[in-house]
């Protein structure tokens, strides 16, 4: 999960500054004869924030594809249906993706299932946490293999596209062939850091120099073996693109007709399979023509009259708004103070709640069968965390966030990036406890969030460290039980010290 944008009290404050127009009175007018009445300002940009709200994730995962296999500028690209692993945990010194855990090691591929399927093997995996979870274009997360799900393997798949017909190869049996209801898939491999030695790590790598991703054909022609990730040619993509999309970092504060251009690719591009049988969305599309957004058609924001493109402008604003007004009230249910995020309740047909996840937590939420989240950018009184304060969070050894696999307490600076600090330390989590690296006394584990190191060793030993600025939580639990999923669980606040 992510927090990709500055979230400082004054933003949110001012997420609901400005009033939406009516969506009735915009129904009255605009969808009688659309095709047959001059298109007003007022309609545009009920229109405009109407593709806000839809097309807010898209853009960020479109965005986040385009990254890794077209734009060779990108120190993340790596081509179509090739693994991307990072071969060491995440540090403060990468910027790249905000709000990561620093207790797995990553891995990530951009699949296109249109021409042909596409192979995955994993070796056995013994005694420690790993996964590979496959979402779609809109988010919605449908095949998870893993060691909570089918330890501890091997494992392996054939993904196949819903449009896609051929020969099937006799290695695989039933159970291992999925179709995807989309032509594009995103798919992000775990594999747990239990440790912080150079051992663990070269554990952790030879696992991954075993895992294969690959088309079908390139398999084929490799002898049916394991190929190492560096080891899958390179091919780069041809998605629709315009001048200037290297240059975009944060797609959540695109403005006006800036933010319809991804808006056109997306709808421009077959890959991203879009929800034929879906009611909601056919009629928005029908909408979205007014303003030249269709299938098959180049957006050109000339065409349109500058009242129009002001009301654009307007309307897009209007969009993001009400996401920050949703994000300040939380992205999921409360828990003890906590926004915990889980995907019970959570329909992807609510544009509102899907743009809120595409833009702090892009692919958010993640089933609550693999893990789930917790949020706090405030204290224990529901102050914003800041640097210049010393805090507190105080568990009970009797009854720690209860879950199969780990939990992990990362921190964050505002924009959700990690920390810099002398010990190199970014998060703790259960590994460190079970290993008896946290001090604990009195059935208590304490934990020391501050900018200035303790002096006292007891405390040095659990310190995590914080910026001099603001800073928030987003601590994961994988696996997570029952309290974990309904949010009864009692997580411990940060009490402010000084």
């Amino acid at each position: 999960m992510k927090f990709n944008r500055r979230q400082t009290l004054t933003l949110l404050a001012a997420a609901s500054a400005t009033p939406l127009l009516g969506i009735n009175a915009y129904k009255a007018s605009a969808d009688a004869k659309p095709a047959d009445l001059p298109l007003t300002p007022e309609q545009a940009r009920e229109i405009a924030r109407e593709a806000f709200l839809w097309g807010m994730h898209p853009v960020a995962i479109y965005h986040f594809r385009y990254n890794l296999v077209q734009n060779e500028q990108n120190p993340r690209y790596v081509g179509l249906n090739r693994l991307r692993l990072a071969r060491a945990p995440y540090s403060a010194k990468q910027r790249g993706a905000t709000t990561p855990n620093a207790t797995t090691l990553y891995g990530n591929a951009m699949l296109d299932l249109s021409a042909e399927p596409v192979v995955v093997t994993i070796p056995a995996v013994d005694q420690r946490y790993w996964s590979l979870q496959m979402a779609d274009n809109y988010s919605r997360w449908w095949h998870m293999i893993g060691s909570q799900f089918n330890a501890p393997g091997p494992v392996r798949r054939l993904f196949v596209g819903p449009n896609w017909s051929g020969k099937l190869p006799a290695d695989f049996v039933g159970e291992e062939i999925v179709q995807s209801d989309s032509d594009f898939a995103v798919a992000l491999l775990r594999i747990a850091l239990t440790d912080d030695t150079a051992q663990e790590l070269k554990t952790i790598n030879a696992i991954m120099d075993r895992v294969t991703l690959m088309p079908l054909s390139q398999w084929i022609a490799a002898g049916k073996k394991e190929i190492r990730a560096e080891d899958v040619p390179l091919m780069r993509a041809s998605y629709p693109t315009f001048p200037g999309m290297e240059n975009m970092r944060e797609p959540g504060r695109l403005k006006g007709t800036d933010f319809l251009r991804w808006v056109s690719l997306i709808l421009n591009d077959p890959s991203f399979t879009k929800q034929a049988d879906g009611h909601k969305e056919i009629a928005a599309f029908a909408r979205f023509e007014r303003l030249g957004l269709k299938a098959g058609q180049t957006f050109e924001p000339g065409s349109l009259s500058a009242p129009v493109l002001v009301a654009i402008e307007a309307g897009i604003e209007d969009g993001r708004k009400a996401v920050q007004a949703q994000i300040a009230k939380g992205l999921g249910a409360d828990m003890n103070g906590w926004s915990l995020s889980t995907n019970l309740g959570y329909q992807d047909s609510d544009w509102l709640m899907r743009a809120v996840y595409g833009y702090v937590a892009i692919l958010g939420p993640i089933p609550s069968r693999s893990h789930t989240a917790g949020f706090a950018l405030s204290d224990s009184r529901g102050q914003p965390l800041h640097g210049e304060h010393r805090y507190t969070l105080t568990f009970d050894l009797a009854d720690m966030p209860p879950v199969t696999e780990f939990w992990e307490l990362p921190l964050y600076d505002r924009e959700g990036y990690f920390v810099d600090n002398p010990i190199n330390r970014y998060s703790l989590n259960s590994y460190m406890l079970q290993r008896g690296k946290l001090h604990t006394a009195g059935g208590k584990l304490v934990i020391y969030v501050q900018h200035e190191a303790p002096t006292d060793p007891d405390q040095h030993r659990n310190w995590l460290p914080a910026p001099k600025e603001g800073f928030q939580f987003a601590a994961r639990f994988y696996g997570p039980r029952g309290p974990l999923i309904d949010a009864s669980y009692a997580m411990p606040g940060a009490v402010r010290v000084s």
